[in-house]
């Protein structure tokens, strides 16, 4: 044991003197484990939340629901074996008083409501149930009202005002609703009133199209097991239509755009472990050249094979633990300060909190990585001999034998390792799959680099030399059996293809996160409007004004009566958007050009002179919720009238843009029926006020509803997610470029030693620095060839397999990162001979 910790000591006390060129190794190990632990930290808040307050968040154990109508008899006394039930009606209605009017989010509860939590409001008595306090008095219903819609009303607790042309009574200001986090983002502002005061309301049309009343039955099981009751429920309930979930399906689309953050994180991380690794190895080999002729002399003082291990081995865990401990630092420091914030952003209370696990989980990660990628370098140490003293060739390890090391039983700490990393990346992601994937694609990308640099080494042996001295020589560097290519192009091309894969994603996201008119929201937006309303409304708008844009839609409603020739009754649909399209007369457009705020999915658009049969273009949901696809007929009944249609595409809208169709026909199909019009008006920044009190001047008859602020506030939230995504994103793109300068340092001293020698014989710095410069310049461009290949391959499948978001590919930004990557190498590359190609050559022959 002492002559182990002898070994260690004076491999550290060997380190002592040269920690600066350990700088990048270092940091390329504290990016990828600060990536690691900051998401997994986060991960464990967002899910011991969820797991912990499910019940709580939903207000129940499960939820079904359903946009066209109240459960039946026989379906409640069905609910009802499963546990306590209450009900709630999720709609929007048009709130008046004296003072003006406003755009309202109603709930209407049931007596049980709710099973869990309470209901936040100053006036409601401690212990009294909201329903009851809600109850009629002199035969006129009590609503509570979100404090800003009672300003915007001029209301005052007491007073009474008209809901759907029905009088309720303020009795209260809502503060806040126990299930609110799972409503999810809505339009208007939420009041409360009972299903018995909902029932009486003589107009319970919404304001605006394709937002219908969401009926929706909350149960606490008897036996709380909801993943349980989840199951039962879904199969007692399978063909009628309702939808089942649970807290986290409640939690929506924020949930889904949380779990891409958080899986790309992932990949990043994992990513730039990758990278580091890479550093690792690259840094250690080089070191290990450098230190051939030490090792010699070790080995020639009677050291074995054992001792040099553990003296390098030392080291590499010395520089493992810096680079771990401040990427742990950092990592969970950052997710201590961001998980408020990201709380915030999804609707549920995360306190700044450290999660011990995930930080144990990257730190053994960080130095699996570190160790996995320093084995073959120390191995390579541990094969260098005394003899190595007396051959000229001294300047680098010895190639590693791979048969050998296969074949023997030092392959096993490296399997070991890799199934270590494989335990912890699964820990990290509970992904099996996308870890296994992972690492294929690593293994993969590199024996293909190998491959590929190997082929154009033959290659150039093959053909003619150049007769310029300078391309002569930089591509016999190449070619060269005993030079650095393989190792360059290696490390390089993993840097850069991981540098694309990130840049890939990166866009991806942003792209599903903010849309295509994340920036292009409107401000009010008004429904069945006439012809001459829209001219005016026209007349108003326009560049120079306070209304840059105002869009009017065609608008007429109809009911599905068939699907694919079916009775549209008899068909089984999944999803809310399938339930509210039969849930009988739903509002529907035509359009020759596809809006900004729509993607086409699958299929096409029709050109915008089409004449031909009908064709209708339906939202990308209606897909799986009707079972539906490309060519199937829909028949929709408009005016009496049976209009049958071909399904021509599938499409995705952004919803921060705006209000969009279900269902949109090509031109010449519904044309001709008697429409109204749907408007939408963007107001310049800072003058959405004045456009209002403008237009509720001109325009008295009609009813503008203001969206903006509601819309700007999803906007603004995945504009957070965006912009910690391309973040993070920049760090792993800044490792990436890291890892290509820690690249260059193999291979150094044989260089430094190539260029003492030609300049012996003769060749000037000029020309030392322009060989070098092309060398580097053909090997950063030929690591990128497979690079780009392989990113933009792997870029591809985790978008569109793992992810499930549309791919895009951003060709000026990956363009401008791969030159500046190639620039930044052939730069790099030729100031590693600065020093050899400036000083003297009898002082570097001297220390070689």
């Amino acid at each position: 044991m002492g002559s182990v910790w002898s070994a260690i000591r004076i491999g550290l006390l060997d380190m002592r003197g040269d920690l600066r060129r350990f700088l990048l190794l270092v940091v390329c190990l504290a990016v990828g484990t600060a990536l690691i632990s900051g998401v997994n930290s986060v991960g464990s808040s967002i899910t011991r939340a969820i797991d912990d307050g499910a019940a709580e968040l939903m207000g129940g154990d499960v939820e079904l629901s359903r946009a066209d109508r109240l459960a039946t008899d026989a379906e409640r006394a069905s609910m009802d074996t499963f546990g306590t039930v209450s009900t709630i009606v999720d709609t929007n209605l048009r709130a008046e008083s004296a003072s003006g009017d406003a755009f309202v989010d109603l709930t209407a509860i049931g007596p049980t409501y709710p099973l869990l939590g309470q209901v936040v409001s100053p006036q409601l008595p401690s212990g009294q149930s909201v329903h009851q306090f809600l109850a009629p008095v002199e035969d006129i219903h009590g609503a509570l009202l979100d404090p800003v819609l009672l300003d915007q009303l001029g209301l005052a607790i007491g007073d009474s005002f008209g809901l759907g042309g029905t009088e309720f009574q303020v009795r209260g200001t809502l503060t806040k609703l126990p299930d609110g986090p799972v409503r999810g983002f809505r339009l208007g502002l939420t009041a409360i009133v009972t299903d018995a005061g909902f029932a009486s309301v003589s107009d319970r049309t919404s304001p605006l199209p394709g937002l219908g009343s969401w009926y929706r039955y909350k149960l606490l099981l008897n036996d709380r097991d909801a993943e349980a009751g989840k199951a039962a429920l879904e199969t007692a309930f399978a063909d009628s239509g309702w939808t089942v979930r649970s807290a986290r399906d409640g939690l929506g689309q924020m949930v889904r755009y949380y779990d891409l953050f958080m899986r790309f994180l992932v990949i990043v991380g994992l990513g730039s472990l990758l990278i580091g690794g890479v550093s690792v190895w690259t840094g250690m080999q080089a070191y290990i050249a450098e230190r051939a002729s030490v090792i010699a002399v070790l080995r020639s003082m009677g050291a074995s094979r054992a001792r040099i291990f553990i003296h390098f081995f030392a080291q590499v865990a010395a520089l493992a633990a810096v680079g771990v401990g401040i990427g742990l630092l950092i990592g969970g420091g950052a997710a201590f300060a961001v998980l408020p914030i990201i709380g915030r952003a999804v609707g549920i209370d995360l306190a700044a909190t450290l999660h011990i696990q995930p930080l144990l989980v990257a730190a053994g990660a960080g130095f699996v990585t570190a160790f996995a990628f320093a084995y073959l370098p120390l191995q390579q140490a541990q094969t260098i001999r005394p003899v190595l003293l007396f051959r000229s060739k001294g300047l680098s390890a010895p190639p590693i034998d791979w048969r050998a090391l296969l074949l023997s039983w030092q392959v096993l700490p490296l399997i070991a390792a890799a199934i270590a990393f494989f335990v912890l990346a699964w820990l990290m992601t509970g992904d099996a799959v996308l870890v296994a994937a992972f690492g294929l694609a690593s293994g993969v990308s590199a024996i293909l680099f190998q491959l590929f640099i190997r082929v154009i080494q033959f290659g150039l042996s093959r053909l003619p030399e150049p007769r310029a001295r300078i391309p002569r020589h930089a591509l016999r560097a190449i070619s060269g059996s005993g030079q650095n290519a393989a190792s360059v192009v290696v490390s390089a091309g993993m840097a850069l293809a991981m540098l694309i894969v990130v840049l890939v994603l990166q866009t991806n996201l942003r792209q599903e996160f903010l849309g295509a008119s994340a920036f292009d929201v409107p401000t009010l937006v008004a429904s069945d409007l006439f012809p001459d309303e829209v001219d005016a409304l026209a007349a108003v708008a326009g560049p120079g004004t306070d209304i840059p844009r105002f869009v009017a839609t065609p608008m007429l409603r109809g009911a599905l009566t068939e699907i694919a020739g079916q009775p549209a009754e008899t068909v089984r649909t999944r999803g809310p958007e399938a339930t509210f399209l039969l849930a009988g007369e739903v509002p529907l457009t035509y359009r020759t050009q596809l809006p900004a705020s729509s993607r086409i999915t699958s299929g096409e658009w029709w050109p915008a002179d089409y004449a031909g049969p009908a064709l209708v273009s339906l939202h990308q949901s209606l897909r799986s919720g009707l079972g539906v696809d490309l060519g199937d007929t829909l028949t929709f009944t408009i005016f009496g009238e049976p209009i049958t249609a071909t399904i021509a595409s599938f499409r995705d809208y952004s919803w921060q843009g705006g209000i969009d169709f279900l269902a949109t026909f090509s031109p010449g199909v519904i044309d001709a029926y008697p429409t109204t019009l749907f408007a939408a008006v963007t107001a310049l920044p800072g003058r959405e006020e004045a456009v209002e009190r403008q237009l509720a001047a001109d325009f008295p008859d009609v009813r503008f509803i203001e969206i903006g602020d509601t819309l700007k506030q999803i906007t603004d939230a995945l504009g957070q997610l965006s912009f910690a995504a391309v973040l993070v994103g920049g760090l792993a793109v800044g490792n990436g470029l890291l890892v290509l300068v820690g690249s260059l340092a193999t291979g150094r001293r044989q260089r430094e030693a190539d260029t003492v020698i030609s300049k012996v014989l003769g060749a000037t710095r000029l020309e030392l620095m322009a060989t070098a410069f092309m060398q580097y310049l053909v090997l950063a461009t030929l690591a990128a060839l497979p690079a780009i290949v392989l990113g933009i391959g792997l870029g591809w499948l985790i978008s569109m397999l793992m992810l499930n978001v549309d791919f895009t590919l951003n060709s000026d930004s990956l363009a401008i990162v791969l030159l500046v990557a190639i620039a930044i190498t052939a730069c790099l590359g030729a100031m590693t001979i600065l020093r050899a190609a400036s000083a003297r050559p009898a002082r570097l022959l001297r220390d070689l």
